[in-house]
């Protein structure tokens, strides 16, 4: 009878198709291959990959660099403040402290300094550098997670800077991504602001924006935009001139004096660079047009000159 039961045992054991590894703490349902990724949801520690916990219903890793951690906050705290470059630091610092500490980069520190650079776009460098690390931010993360949805949204911004999107397509990161001409403004919908470094109190100072606002000179303040645009790529063209009204002493003793306005010259600049051909630009549209003008009183200032 007991070997007839044992026979029975053994019968009944092998339909259920119990896999001879496991044991009473590994359950078939817990195999490796069936455990949660980093970023995929949990409930307990047990559901996620070796060197990983739950923490808030998601898989994180727990090698960590408290010093890289710590910039890491640094960073999202000056972004905060509205510190962007003292952000990128920060988090270009966390970079380097994970590589010190020979432990792997944490993609949540990786996305949120490609977020960071992206906010900082409208440098050239910077916005090269968000489309690499958010590129690795995607690739490292799983999809549907928060992250992966969040580092699209900050590749989405890199469109006007000419990120091509085909390169987001590949399984690695690219050399480079911003390969496309970036979008450039209408020309109507540019705004050309003349201000002065410190307002004068003098009365006549007052006719100088007032002239190169008028629609004629703006056309050509923009003509300059197009130029710079072109050679450059950049969305704003900003000059400062310096310049100078004074009393000028008739020849005659029967005749008033005037007051007339000199330009200080430019700045140091490269020659032949674009910075330098757009300097020129504005200065041969704003000379001619201020010393036609009748001041009645001295004055000095430096006019920033920006179209964007």
């Amino acid at each position: 009878m007991r070997a007839l039961f044992a026979v029975a045992v053994a019968i009944a054991w092998s339909a259920t198709g119990c896999d001879s590894r496991a044991t009473a703490s590994d359950p078939a349902t817990s195999r490796a291959e069936q455990k949660s990724r980093e970023y995929e949801s949990c409930s307990a520690s047990a559901q996620c990959q070796d060197d990983l916990r739950c923490f808030d219903h998601a898989c994180r890793r727990t090698a960590r660099s408290t010093v890289g951690d710590y910039y890491a906050a640094a960073g999202a705290l000056a972004r905060e403040r509205g510190d962007l470059e003292g952000a990128i630091a920060a988090y270009a610092q966390a970079l380097g402290s994970y590589g010190a500490d020979k432990l792997g980069l944490p993609p949540e520190v990786d996305c949120a300094y490609g977020a960071t650079l992206a906010a900082a776009r409208a440098k050239k460098d910077h916005a090269e550098l968000a489309a690499r690390v958010l590129h690795r931010c995607v690739l490292s993360v799983p999809v549907g997670s928060r992250l992966r949805d969040q580092a699209l949204a900050g590749l989405a911004t890199l469109a006007d800077a000419g990120l091509d999107p085909v390169l987001l397509g590949a399984n690695k990161v690219a050399d480079l991504y911003l390969t496309k001409a970036p979008a450039r403004p209408a020309s109507d919908k540019l705004s050309v602001t003349i201000t002065p470094t410190q307002v004068p109190t003098s009365k006549s100072y007052a006719l100088i924006p007032d002239k190169l606002s008028e629609t004629e000179l703006r056309a050509a303040l923009v003509g300059c935009w197009d130029v710079y645009s072109t050679a450059t790529r950049k969305d704003t063209l900003a000059v400062t001139i310096g310049l100078k009204a004074s009393y000028l002493a008739s020849e005659y003793e029967d005749e008033a004096g005037t007051y007339v306005v000199k330009l200080d010259p430019p700045g140091p600049l490269a020659a032949g660079s674009a910075e330098a051909a757009a300097d020129a630009c504005v200065r041969q549209i704003v000379e001619p047009a201020i010393k036609g003008l009748k001041l009645g009183d001295a004055f000095a200032t430096r006019l920033a000159v920006t179209i964007k």
